[in-house]
């Protein structure tokens, strides 16, 4: 299952020469994330569970020119779940055109023990069916 998020390019985004700067790649990226964990299991601090990004590597494929009301799109999937990790697959967009892909290793997270921790049955049932 792949989720859709939407990124609004900002006029901050660009750099001189038009183009939506490298890192702010990244920022859309972890917008898609922190969506998709709001809506997870994982996404309770009240729980006491959360997660730590271990791993971020982003591969830039094309550049984005600016354009007023651009708007790019981030799809999210799950490539892998561990005992205590899974990793995210996800793609950005221009239009039809993949600019950019992260590959994001999240690690489940004790805030109260301060150590990471094994997923539970059913964060492992949520992350597998993603």
């Amino acid at each position: 299952m792949t989720e859709v998020h939407h990124a609004q390019v900002r006029w901050s985004d660009p750099d001189m020469l038009g183009h939506v700067n490298h890192a702010r790649y990244l920022s859309y990226f972890e917008d898609a994330r922190m969506e998709s964990l709001a809506r997870s299991p994982t996404g309770l601090p009240e729980a006491g569970r959360g997660c730590i990004a271990a791993r971020v590597a982003v591969d830039y494929l094309a550049p984005v020119e600016f354009r007023a009301g651009l708007t790019l799109r981030v799809e999210t999937g799950v490539a892998r779940v561990g005992t205590s990790s899974w990793t995210l697959d996800q793609r950005l967009y221009d239009g039809d055109t993949e600019v950019a892909r992260c590959e994001c290793v999240l690690v489940a997270y004790s805030y109260p023990d301060g150590k990471s921790r094994p997923l539970d049955d059913d964060e492992r049932a949520y992350w597998s069916s993603r």
